[in-house]
């Protein structure tokens, strides 16, 4: 047995053998009867071969320790997203002896050398390599008791955020310094075979691993630090290795003797004392040794170049009956100024190994990488010239968790038999169609099932590989929910796009993500701004080649064929090979789509064309057969003959005649097996059940059931416990599959379970004479009971707290169960009393909770809102069938229970999301408790585990409000506009404020210096454009720096602002009647008329109209069109390229007739805007109605409702009105029906959608709200279709009255401080008022109250618990001082802080801004304020100023105060770009304290 234990335990190791003589009690860990098991795992195969040699040896073990161990079978990675994520590469893993000193083995096996790749996401952004140290082993080295899954490295670390995005691999070498075989290899000679593993190591498949192409992290153990150092100076001066060094950008040291141990000597006298070879590398590590002194000479030099961080021990290790410290701080620590270290509770060997994520020296160790890797993807996002490694990265992050077929195109690619599907590389389509074309082209396949299409589509893809831009592929599959997905297939084609095509990603990186509409669900937004946006951006020259295969396994093709008809309009030639079967309406969707694309079609109504194809897999499948030459051949030609071109069906006939033992019962098989692929299924269930034992029915029922139902395809593992508890002990569920249902089922290389074929699972489902037939109803209903009541298992909270990564190994259908319920719910035909009973059991239990957590971790929360609409839709269901039948299903408590849950699932991904992702365990505390008080998961939950209490929310419930955030006091806003990060606000007066739209807070005041009209971000969000009444400027949006002032054209005022042409140019519109373009980003730009036309001249049928100025303008989204609307004349539209009049707005024939003014066909428009996706104009007439209308088409669909602003989604969706009495209205674009209207008393100034489409903003005063309704949220759901649905099914949102919520103004809180004492807090509120609450028995005390209603931005106590600062938003400071008497507190006001001082000196602008923070000084005798230009001291007694600075504006900023070691106090001020530097404000307290006390003497 190779790398495990060879012969007794004599045989261990010398060192072991002296520790036993010397204490018999102490035996050696292994002792004479624990049982050893060698695991072999083929590499890249995924079969796994037991080797069962098995020694006495037990006792080490614990009884209640399972016997064997083994191995996860897979990765237990949730949704659809599985198989693409990245996985681990099966490799040879032996469990060895424990180790001894540093690391001890019985020698490395020779899996355990060389370099080997642990997880391999799809697209690598940075690799990191893991090196052990003397007598370590590449595996056993990072893994605790040799148990598999605490191998930290590929178990743990590929599912941290982040560190997802990175290759890891693991190096070994031949460092074990026992035996008695003499080696002569030293750290030069490890550090060069470091290097050769680095340059020409290849993958399973013979492919180079290309390390050097992006940045290298080394995570290194005791010496395999000096190994990588050596490396680093080796390499450095080799042009061989330079490069990859020269991609080394970190190093995390763990327990490195970078100055040398004593052991080493130690371990030299014990190698002469017991007979054995001395070891040359041993030596290298003595205190002091040649080796060790050269590499840290050389390497200071090199060292500013990288990210170190050292880990060192503070335990002593165990060795033998004694302990010492292997190593001091002062060896492990290199002392270099830029380095990171800390001390880890570990001994030396424990350093690197640990118990659970949990593990302190595991979270110590995961921050350092998932710093290292986020540092590396901000400098990739922040700088202007990213490098193609950066781009990888940043598409990395980007389509992190993207379904890909790329395991697909292997396993078909493995099963193509050399010499086939030549054939149609000689259709005459199929040669026009690949020819290289200006124009885009589809090509229709279409054949019978089982007649090789999937395969065929490999033949085709490997053959347009090597074209100049590659080949994009997909296919779908009915039996895994994600990959049949219409969105997934154009992500995937994204993915692959930007991989193969640098520039494609560096476009997609450049671009906000929320502007891509990559996590959208709508397949029409990501076709139209990753592909038809993008392309247009691009200059790529060669024709592309996508190949579809499978598009009858498809949700919804029409979607995908709509989204094709474009490809006329797309800059770059596409050229689209789809292949399927001629199923449905798909011969209606293609002859359709060929009214706009050109399409070809292949279709082969029978098998003839595949029939010489058939006799090469005949002929291969027959060639292991005992049988006569002539027989063969005739044979061949019967099947092939047969077969009518069905592969499908000539496989199945294959493994009946393998198994034949006579030539009569070959001519026996072929006679019995029919033509027809039903009935040949028909009779493969007979022969399976008279073949197999009655008792494994039910078995093969279940697999049958599972296999077909499932969400997505179950692999072995997540099999194998949902079987549970009806069927278990499998010894080996792969091989009881293929002996009982192996006909039937499959599993690939990747563990995972699958039907044989589409047509397999249709037999079963619909077969009414099969003894194994399933009714899909009832086998969901089975299933979502099962599911559920994994969640409901009663230490699962407790198992996802403590160790969650482990259970992603142990417990893999827990996950499947989280994901899945509702989708067997959904699927539910039955309405039973167990599917109720088991809803309300799930939802009344804390199973709720920890069903949560587990989406959270797996970064999966929409499927909370996916699952309340399913739940909804359900309960809607029970409601219309107690209506009709006049009976009461369920109790009211129990409906108003799910219905509440229904309305929570929504609102906690709404407002929870994000922190919910970053901290899953808040489900258990935080939320329940700040959750409103009559909503189902607080009045369960909300003393559940809080810590917290919550006082005033006991009778609330959910609104759609997210946030609110106020201008300064008397201010007047006009204008809101949205980025994919900022929310901008204009002001009367020319000031605009920007707000991170993550968190709402202000980060920036852009002052134009003059009144400005209007205001635009650039399509990236990085540029916000202002034009004033005499220049409009251009500034960076990340440093309100300036970039650009461009002087407007004389008496006249812009309308309307837009960039164009890939943010190059500035488009505006004037009250002149001229549409004007510039440059902007060229020296000295300059305005220029676009054409002459626009705008000015009548048109036919235009008498009577007045062209005056016009009320309103705005451009097309593609900045194609520009549409106007006046006072005396009708809504028009241009072209801009030409000039060309396009047409004008008239009112619908219905509206001219309802109101008796047939002849008059036009009417002045308010406002209106373009619908970025349809193209239609949205506006509102001055009479009271909206309208949709197309320029081309000429559509037009009025509706009476009065409206004063409008906006539409980005994604064109919904659009959204407002009226005068404070209302706003969101309607659904499509069908112009009102799905959400909220009620409230202020006037609305603006409205604006997010870039995402999710979230309204409105403008009310000074103040801007967040809106994030759920009827939104489940519109939104409905539209995505990710299940398969039925064109008549409706959920009950749909079939709904619009959503309606009033909204109560109430006083919120804005600003909460505690007491240094902790015993009291100070609430400020949105009113002007701050209260304080002492008991909460008792009412609060009122502290200060401003006299008008502005909130409380800031609160602030001081050290001696004796005063309180206050700011509100209009920037008043109030001070009070606490007075205490007998128990009573009251409060006196303390002079007013003189802000408006005669010493200050303002900018010269004169603007004020608003205060961030305030801080006492230690002492109570002063207070520090600042802004984002100024700072200020003040006395706290008197309110005069004690000192003013003025400061740098444009980075957020934070004031902290400190004393240094000589007592002097100090004040650090950080920046959002991670700088700090430090103030000494007080040193001007401190003469004015000396000027007092001289006075005083």
């Amino acid at each position: 047995m190779r790398g495990g234990l060879r012969g007794n335990c004599n045989q261990i190791g010398p060192f072991w053998s002296l520790a036993r003589s010397t204490n018999r009690q102490k035996l050696s860990p292994l002792g004479p009867e624990v049982k050893v098991h060698s695991f072999h795992y083929q590499v890249g195969s995924g079969i796994q071969t037991t080797m069962l040699k098995r020694f006495r040896l037990a006792k080490l073990r614990p009884r209640s320790e399972p016997a064997d161990r083994g191995s996860s079978n897979s990765s237990t990675e949730e949704s659809s997203n599985d198989t693409t994520r990245g996985r681990a590469t099966a490799l040879r893993v032996t469990p060895e002896a424990p180790s001894s000193v540093l690391e001890t083995s019985a020698g490395p096996s020779p899996s355990a050398l060389g370099l080997h790749v642990l997880y391999q996401p799809p697209l690598a952004a940075l690799d990191i390599v893991f090196v052990h140290g003397l007598g370590g082993h590449s595996h056993n080295t990072w893994t605790k008791n040799h148990d598999p899954s605490l191998f930290w490295p590929a178990k743990w670390l590929p599912l941290e955020p982040d560190i997802g995005i990175a290759r890891i691999m693991t190096f070994g070498y031949n460092a074990n310094w026992r035996g008695s075989t003499k080696n002569i290899s030293t750290i030069i000679d490890f550090a060069k075979d470091l290097l050769f593993e680095l340059r020409f190591a290849r993958d399973p498949s013979g492919n180079d691993l290309n390390i050097g192409s992006r940045p290298i992290v080394f995570v290194v153990h005791s010496m395999g630090g000096l190994v990588v150092k050596k490396a680093y100076l080796l390499g450095i001066h080799d042009d061989t290795y330079k490069a990859i060094v020269e991609s080394i950008s970190a190093v995390i040291f763990l327990a490195t003797p970078h100055r040398g141990t004593h052991l080493a000597e130690t371990l030299s006298h014990i190698l002469s004392a017991t007979f054995q070879s001395s070891k040359s590398f041993i030596s290298d590590l003595n205190k002091g040794s040649f080796a060790i002194e050269d590499i840290n000479e050389q390497f200071r030099h090199f060292a500013p170049k990288l990210s170190i961080w050292s880990f060192y021990e503070t335990l002593a290790t165990s060795i033998g009956p004694s302990k010492i410290m292997v190593l001091e701080k002062d060896s492990s620590v290199l002392g270099y100024p830029s380095e990171i270290s800390k001390p880890l509770h570990a001994d030396h060997k424990s350093i690197c190994k640990y118990d659970s994520p949990a593990d302190e020296n595991y979270v110590a160790i995961k921050n350092a990488i998932t710093h290292i890797v986020s540092t590396f993807l901000r400098k990739a996002k922040s700088e202007v010239g990213v490098t193609e490694v950066e781009i990888k990265a940043t598409v990395a992050d980007l389509f992190r968790g993207c379904i890909t077929s790329e395991d697909d195109y292997n396993t078909l690619s493995e099963r193509r038999i050399p010499g086939t599907c030549s054939w149609i590389f000689e259709e005459p389509e199929f040669l026009s169609w690949m020819a290289p074309s200006s124009q885009s082209s589809i090509l229709w396949y279409t054949a019978l099932p089982g007649n090789g299409k999937s395969i065929l589509s490999t033949c085709v893809i490997d053959y347009f590989k090597s074209s100049p831009n590659g080949c994009q592929f997909f296919h779908f599959k009915y039996s895994d929910p994600g990959r049949r997905s219409v969105v997934n297939c154009l992500r995937s084609l994204a993915f692959q796009l930007a991989k193969d095509i640098p520039q494609f990603g560096r476009l997609l990186c450049h671009a906000p993500r929320e502007t891509l509409g990559l996590d959208s669900g709508d397949a029409t937004l990501i076709w139209q701004n990753i592909f038809q946006n993008t392309f247009a951006q691009s200059k790529i020259d060669a024709c592309l080649y996508w190949i579809i295969d499978g598009l009858d396994e498809c949700d919804e093709p029409q979607i995908l064929l709509n989204c094709f008809k474009c490809l006329s309009t797309v800059a770059v030639s596409i050229n689209v090979l789809i292949l399927s079967r001629k199923a449905g309406t798909l011969p209606i969707a293609f002859d359709r789509l060929s009214q706009n694309v050109p399409v070809k079609i292949i279709e082969k109504s029978d098998g003839s064309h595949n029939l010489p194809d058939i006799g090469i897999l005949v002929r291969q499948g027959l060639e292991q057969l005992s049988c006569g030459a002539d027989f063969r051949e005739q044979l061949c030609q019967n099947v092939t003959k047969r077969s009518e071109g069905s592969f499908l069906w000539t496989k199945l006939v294959l493994d009946e005649v393998m198994h034949c033992h006579t030539e009569k019962r070959i001519q026996e098989v072929l006679d019995e097996v029919p033509d027809d692929m039903s009935l040949v299924y028909e009779r493969m269930e007979k022969s399976l059940v008279q073949s197999g034992r009655r008792a494994n029915e039910p078995l093969i029922k279940a697999l049958i059931e599972w296999t077909i139902c499932a969400q997505r395809s179950l692999n072995l593992s997540e099999m194998a416990q949902a079987l549970e508890p009806e069927f278990t002990g499998f010894l080996d569920l792969k091989r009881t599959i293929k002996d009982a249902c192996g006909q039937f089922i499959q599993i690939d290389e990747s563990g995972n379970i699958t039907m044989l074929h589409h047509t397999t699972s249709e037999y079963f489902s619909r077969s009414t004479t099969s003894i194994f037939s399933i009714s899909p109803g009832v086998t969901h209903t089975r299933l979502f009971l099962k599911t559920t009541s994994a969640l409901e298992e009663p230490t699962l909270q407790w198992k996802l707290i403590e160790n969650r990564h482990a259970m992603r190994s142990s417990q893999p259908f827990v996950f499947y169960s989280a994901i899945s319920w509702s989708y067997h719910l959904y699927h539910c035909q039955s309405n039973s009393s167990q599917i109720l009973d088991q809803l309300v059991s799930f939802f009344r239990s804390p199973a709720v909770l920890s069903w949560i957590h587990i989406l959270a971790l797996l970064r999966r929360v929409e499927v909370l809102t996916k699952a309340a609409n399913i739940l909804g839709s359900f309960l809607h269901g029970i409601a219309k069938k107690d209506d009709s039948d006049n009976s009461k299903t369920m109790s009211s408590s129990e409906l108003k229970l799910l219905e509440d849950w229904a309305t929570d699932l929504n609102k906690i991904v709404g407002k929870f999301g994000q922190i919910l992702v970053m901290e899953p365990e808040i489900i258990y505390n935080l939320i329940p408790a700040l959750s409103p008080g009559q909503t189902a998961i607080s009045r369960q939950f909300g003393n559940y585990q809080s810590t917290i209490e919550v006082l005033g929310n006991e009778d609330r419930l959910w609104n759609g409000n997210l946030g609110r955030f106020a201008l300064p006091s008397g201010t007047r806003a006009l204008k809101i506009a949205c980025a994919p990060k900022y929310i901008a606000v204009l002001e009367f007066g020319g000031i605009v404020r920007i707000w991170d739209s993550s968190n709402f807070l202000e980060i920036r005041s852009i002052a134009h210096s003059e009144p400005v009209t209007t205001t635009a971000f650039s399509s990236s969000g990085t540029k916000l454009a202002t034009c004033g009444l005499q220049t409009t400027k251009i500034w960076s949006v990340a440093s309100g720096r300036e970039l650009i002032v461009l002087r407007n054209p004389p008496l006249t005022k812009a309308i309307g602002i837009s960039f164009a042409e890939k943010d190059k140019k500035l488009l505006f519109g004037g009250d002149d009647n001229v549409i004007r373009i510039a440059f902007w980003d060229v020296p000295s730009p300059q305005w220029q008329a676009v054409h002459p036309d626009l705008l000015l001249k009548k048109r036919l049928g235009d008498m009577g109209t007045i062209m005056n100025s016009p009320m309103y303008l705005a451009f097309s989204d593609d900045k194609k069109y520009i549409g106007a609307s006046y006072r005396g004349a009708p809504l028009s539209v241009w072209r801009l390229a030409d000039g060309r009049f396009i047409g004008k707005c008239q009112r619908s024939k219905e509206t001219r007739l309802a109101a008796g003014q047939s002849s008059t066909t036009w009417f002045s428009v308010d406002r209106f805007t373009w619908n970025p996706v349809t193209g239609h104009v949205l506006g509102m007439y001055k009479d009271g109605c909206i309208f949709k209308w197309h320029p081309f088409t000429r559509e037009n669909v009025e509706l009476r409702k009065p409206a004063d602003g409008i906006a539409v989604s980005a994604n064109g969706k919904l659009f959204a009105t407002s009226s005068s009495d404070g209302s706003v209205r969101i309607w659904d674009f499509a069908t112009f029906t009102l799905i959400y209207q909220l009620s409230t008393e202020d006037l609305v100034t603006d409205l604006a959608f997010s870039p995402d489409s999710h979230r309204l903003y409105d403008l009310r005063g000074g103040v801007v709200n967040a809106w994030e309704p759920d009827a939104v949220t489940r519109f939104y759901t409905n539209q995505e279709h990710n299940w398969n649905t039925k064109s008549e099914d409706k959920h009950y949102t749909e079939m709904s009255k619009p959503s309606e919520e009033k909204i109560v103004h109430t006083d919120g809180v804005t600003a909460i401080c505690p007491s240094p004492s902790r015993t009291e807090y100070c609430a400020g509120f949105e009113n002007g008022t701050v209260l304080l609450f002492e008991d909460p028995t008792i009412p609060p005390l009122e502290v200060a109250n401003f006299g008008y209603p502005l909130d409380i931005t800031h609160l602030v106590w001081s050290d001696n618990n004796l005063f309180i600062a206050i700011v509100n938003l209009a920037g008043e400071v109030i001070v009070k001082e606490i007075n205490r008497d007998q128990g009573k507190t009251r409060f006196s006001s303390l002079p007013k802080l003189e802000t408006q001082s005669k010493e200050i000196n303002r900018p010269p602008d004169g603007h004020t801004f608003n205060f961030e923070g305030l801080i006492f000084s230690l002492d109570s005798k002063f207070i520090f304020l600042w802004t984002e230009r100024e700072c200020f001291v003040f006395m706290v007694e008197t309110g005069s100023l004690q000192a003013y600075l003025e400061t740098k504006s444009g980075t957020q900023q934070k004031w902290l105060e400190n004393i240094d070691e000589a007592g002097q106090q100090y004040l650090y001020r950080g920046f959002a770009n991670h700088r700090t530097e430090r103030r000494e404000f007080w040193s001007r307290y401190n003469r004015i304290r000396a000027k007092e006390a001289s006075s005083q003497r």
